[in-house]
């Protein structure tokens, strides 16, 4: 049961995570800057954003 705690606990900031750095870019923060502050890598703050921005047709 412990790592199935842990894996949801690690799934819940991670997605904390994703809403605060969309959150971020949405008002103009720039992805060196988000990076600093939720103390991830600019690689992975920018794959966040990639990931969940919208595909214009």
């Amino acid at each position: 049961m412990c790592n199935l705690s842990q894996g949801i606990r690690e799934r819940t900031v991670t997605e904390r995570d994703e809403k605060i750095i969309l959150n971020m870019h949405r008002e103009g923060y720039i992805s060196e800057q988000i990076a600093k502050i939720v103390e991830r890598t600019i690689g992975e703050v920018e794959a966040i954003i990639k990931k969940r921005e919208p595909v214009l047709a």
